[in-house]
């Protein structure tokens, strides 16, 4: 069984994953911040500071820069085990199936993503550093910068695998699957042409919240009334609709609908405010990769390592006072934020030479099957027979 059928071990029926979606919101949005809430109360002069500090995800308070990083790494870990438990008691699947397809993780392909990438991004961090001296300030702090160290290499990977598991895993895996339905393309359809326009009337109008919230409880009430009303049950019988599906039911789906979404979430990012939607070409292309080597892996262990090394370096080496990630770090950044051939060097010249580098050590063969083949359910009905007691 490949990466995406292992999805077939479980429980798939729709209300599931809405169940489970659930679960993982309150487990990273709801208990998760609460320590982060604690430390933003303690840090407040009183409510109107807290309120004001909460529409800057606390940033402003501050609070030491390590303690804050830390508190923030705790809502990842909240998700982290709402996801396990959504996979383990909601799908009733082992986790390791949203890691990998071996019988075992492969610990030395998570190592060997994280020390190449770690490598790579090292060397070009500090070859900007000393080629742009005039924007680059040695920020050398012994006790600070070391418990950075600490945190960083001890918690950020939770962050990073909380992220992986549920985007090149979890939500892969159930794209994949959800693909098979013949409600699935006009779904998909209607999702993306409602977030489009949803950054639409943002981006052109700049809406406020309660106009936002309007628009996205309108978004859903059309959906139950359209995909959930017996009139257009002939539509997912035609003709046309099970050419969609041909079109759909692919590899090819779940793998740009996860790398779409993991950039849209990174939309909330201070970087894209300063830099502009463009910058979602970095997102959303570093997503692809994750994607891409997951599927041709059939696993995430290289992914894993890839992107606990890229956050890893963008925390202890270079901070901004405009980026997501303002650290203790070694240097700090006072370039003026701007959109040049750096943003694109990754996507176009790194990600293709990790490919290279993965798949002559891996032997990876059969791109077009693994990428763009047909989704498709095993064929014994022993995959479904789990003992969730034992990972």
């Amino acid at each position: 069984m490949n990466f995406i059928q292992q999805v077939y071990k479980g429980k798939n029926e729709w209300y599931l994953y809405v169940s489970a979606i659930i679960v993982l919101f309150i487990g990273w949005q709801v208990i998760g911040v609460i320590p982060l809430i604690i430390g933003a109360i303690l840090h407040s002069s009183g409510t109107g500071e807290f309120i004001r500090a909460a529409e800057d995800s606390f940033m402003t308070l501050g609070i030491n820069k390590n303690l804050f990083l830390f508190l923030m790494i705790l809502t990842f870990v909240g998700g982290l085990l709402a996801l396990w438990v959504g996979v383990k008691y909601i799908h009733r699947r082992a986790f390791k199936t949203i890691i990998t397809s071996r019988d075992k993780i492969d610990w030395s392909r998570y190592w060997f993503g994280f020390m190449l990438w770690g490598s790579i991004a090292l060397v070009i961090t500090l070859l900007s550093v000393y080629l742009t001296p005039e924007t680059s300030t040695w920020n050398f702090k012994p006790v600070p910068f070391f418990t950075l160290l600490a945190v960083s290499f001890l918690f950020l990977p939770l962050q990073t695998s909380f992220e992986e598991l549920l985007f090149r895993g979890y939500l892969m895996q159930g794209f994949a699957v959800g693909s098979t339905s013949k409600k699935f393309p006009l779904i998909v359809t209607y999702l993306i042409t409602s977030v489009l326009l949803y950054f639409f009337f943002d981006n052109v109008f700049e809406i406020g919240i309660f106009f936002k919230l309007i628009f996205v409880s309108v978004i859903f009430l059309l959906y139950a009334v359209m995909f959930w009303s017996e009139t257009i049950e002939p539509f997912f019988d035609s003709k046309l609709n099970k050419k969609l599906m041909f079109f759909f039911g692919k590899n090819l789906t779940p793998l740009l609908l996860t790398s779409v979404i993991f950039g849209l979430l990174h939309g909330a990012n201070p970087e894209v405010e300063k830099l502009g939607y463009i910058s979602m070409v970095f997102y959303i292309g570093t997503g692809l990769l994750f994607g891409i080597v997951t599927l041709m892996d059939e696993g995430t262990e290289l992914a894993l390592g890839l992107h606990a090394a890229n956050n890893i370096i963008a925390a202890i080496l270079v901070t901004t006072d405009w980026t997501a990630f303002q650290t203790d770090a070694l240097f700090i950044d006072t370039a003026e934020p701007s959109v040049g051939f750096e943003m694109f060097f990754p996507v176009l010249v790194l990600y293709p030479l990790m490919l290279f580098i993965f798949s002559k050590k891996y032997g990876w063969t059969n791109w077009k099957e693994k990428l763009t083949g047909k989704v498709r359910e095993p064929l014994s009905d022993n995959y479904r027979i789990m003992d969730i007691g034992n990972e």
